[in-house]
């Protein structure tokens, strides 16, 4: 199902909008061609007419298209040298404030939070800073809450991540195993505020001291780029931190003139206080 033209693309898209109130229209096509293959695959449906006419008549549940909707983009500790450099510099800086707060958007699995965890555990500033995480699926929620449940090949990579950032301790005192599985210990989010909002389609409050919103941008179209990054920054306290991903960039947007780019490297921009 990889050769989805963009007809066929678009009538999915105003499908899903009309029978859920899910817009996906700003979404870079591309993406959403190769993640309505996808579905089509996860359903066993092969001809677009009959997935569209599943979708109208709700026979597939919404939480459950939302959850093979989404992409997993990430892994544990991923870039070791900025989770060092968060750890090291931008945490201590942030946890000097009372109340501060960190937000994590659009998160689909539970890699960049828990490493955030662990990085703040490490610092001593777990109880200090507190952290919400967004996501629209509901059951990959209750999955991150349980620990991830990650196969063995992804704990490899996310164990070698740490090592490379000179994490504490051994990896091995974060997670356990079952069976074929590795779950994190899921002590390190029972304080995190879980939410399911959507920034591509609402508001969101204000008043974070950091945002970490890596990898994801790159799924938008111009619209719903500079859109989303007029979000971010107004979220963000004067002198808040953005992390991005190392190839997203704030160059194409107008707002983004609000930011300074404090660290080239790892993606890190500072809202200005001028």
């Amino acid at each position: 199902m990889n050769n989805l033209g963009i007809v066929d693309t678009k009538k999915i898209i105003a499908t899903i909008n009309d029978s859920y109130g899910l817009n996906l229209a700003d979404y870079s096509l591309t993406t959403l061609r190769r993640r309505f293959s996808h579905l089509m695959g996860f359903f066993s449906i092969s001809l677009v007419d009959d997935f569209v006419q599943q979708i109208s008549r709700n026979n597939i549940g919404y939480q459950e298209l939302l959850d093979e909707l989404m992409i997993d983009s990430t892994e544990l500790f991923r870039d070791p040298s900025l989770w060092r450099e968060l750890r090291e510099k931008y945490f201590p800086e942030i946890g000097k404030t009372v109340g501060s707060k960190i937000w994590l958007p659009g998160i689909t699995s539970g890699d960049e939070l828990f490493s955030l965890m662990v990085s703040l555990k490490e610092t001593e500033l777990i109880d200090k800073i507190r952290v919400v995480a967004s996501c629209p699926s509901n059951r990959r929620v209750v999955k991150i809450k349980e620990g991830g449940a990650y196969d063995l090949k992804k704990m490899e990579i996310g164990e070698a991540n740490y090592t490379r950032l000179s994490g504490k301790f051994e990896f091995s005192k974060y997670y356990e195993l079952k069976g074929n599985k590795a779950f994190l210990d899921n002590s390190l989010v029972k304080n995190v505020e879980f939410d399911n909002f959507n920034i591509s389609q609402v508001m969101p409050n204000k008043n974070y001291r950091m945002i970490i919103f890596r990898n994801i941008m790159i799924q938008y179209n111009l619209p719903l780029y500079e859109k989303v990054i007029r979000r971010l920054v107004d979220s963000l306290t004067i002198g808040g931190y953005l992390v991005l991903g190392n190839k997203e960039t704030l160059d194409h947007s107008e707002v983004g003139k609000k930011m300074q780019l404090v660290n080239e490297t790892e993606k890190i921009y500072r809202k200005r206080i001028d």
